[in-house]
């Protein structure tokens, strides 16, 4: 398993950390995961997939993936909306 950049949230609690995945797994293995399950939890964490388990909840950081600017521009647009085209 290769070290992955992760987004944690911590039950309870409404902020979320980013840590990685070799800091997670010490954790874990902690709290009496087997280390079946880790590799189960690493393949879904790939995958994409939210993870909840002992109190954590993870997903995969995607630091690739900006999303700024996805939907619409922050700034005004200087064209006019679809509804004035004539």
């Amino acid at each position: 398993m290769q070290n992955i950049a992760l987004l944690v949230n911590l039950e309870g609690m409404s902020e979320k950390v980013t840590t990685d995945w070799n800091a997670v797994s010490a954790t874990l293995k902690k709290r009496q995961v087997t280390q079946e399950a880790l590799v189960d939890i690493y393949a879904q964490l790939c995958a994409g997939l939210k993870v909840s388990t002992r109190g954590l909840t993870l997903a995969k950081l995607n630091a690739d993936m900006v999303l700024d600017n996805v939907i619409r521009s922050t700034q005004t647009a200087s064209y006019p909306s679809a509804g004035f085209y004539g």
